[in-house]
Parts: C-alpha cells; sequence; structure tokens
C-alpha cells in the first residue's frame, strides 16, 4: 500500500512539475512579446525623430532597415516558442486529464490569440518598416 501511494505522489509531484513548466513558458512567451514590442516602438520613435531632424533620409532608412530585422528575430523566436509550447501543451494534457477536458470544452473556433501574437504582429511591424522604408 505504501508503494501505491508513494508512485501516486511521484505521478502528482510530476504532473505539478509539468503544470508549472507550463505556466512559465506562457510567461516567457508575454515577456518575449512585450520585450520586442517595446524595442519595435522605441524604433519607431527614433525613426520619426532622425526623419524630422534633418533632410538626410539615410539615418532614418538605416533605422527602418533594422526594424525589418527585428521583426524577423520576433517571428523566429515565435515560431520557435510557440513550437516549443504546443509540445508542451500535448504533454500536460496526456498527464493531467482535467486540463485535456478543459482545452477540448473551450478550444476556441479560428484562430486562437498565441498565433496571432506570434505571427500577425511581427507581419504588421515588418510590413510597417517596410512600408516607412519605401516612402523615405
Amino acid at each position: 500500500m505504501e508503494n501505491r501511494t508513494s508512485g501516486e505522489t511521484e505521478r502528482q509531484a510530476a504532473a505539478n512539475r509539468l503544470w508549472q513548466h507550463g505556466l512559465h513558458e506562457d510567461n516567457v512567451r508575454y515577456q518575449q512579446g512585450n520585450l520586442l514590442l517595446v524595442a519595435q516602438s522605441l524604433l519607431a520613435v527614433a525613426y520619426s525623430t532622425t526623419l524630422n531632424a534633418g533632410d538626410d533620409p539615410r539615418p532614418a532608412r538605416v533605422i527602418a532597415a533594422f526594424g525589418i530585422a527585428l521583426a524577423a528575430i520576433w517571428a523566429y523566436v515565435g515560431h520557435r516558442h510557440f513550437r516549443y509550447s504546443a509540445a508542451l501543451r500535448r504533454r500536460i494534457a496526456s498527464v493531467i486529464p482535467e486540463y485535456a477536458e478543459t482545452r477540448a470544452t473551450c478550444q476556441p473556433r479560428g484562430m486562437s490569440t498565441a498565433p496571432v501574437l506570434v505571427y500577425v504582429l511581427p507581419s504588421l511591424a515588418a510590413i510597417m518598416w517596410a512600408v516607412l522604408l519605401l516612402i523615405t
């Protein structure tokens, strides 16, 4: 009887660690997105300040090129983290039945929030920078 209780305790501890790992990964995704969005915002401020400071548009073009590069990095980092998180969510669902039931019940129709944050926001930033690069 004691072995069964010990085994169940270990399974519960493993499930708790997995759940905490999932929470940590969600937190990391949002922190990465916030950091890169702030960086994009600072580049936009630098772009407008540089463009208004003088007649030479070359510094603003350089900033716009950096903005495109940063958007590409944002999309790459987001994509890698999204794939990792999807694998982790599948693992959590296989270990914690309540999580699997809740996900099945509440599965959103259409696109969920995560792909929007991972793919749409960096794409919009890249489009903005490309347009700004073309008009300067």
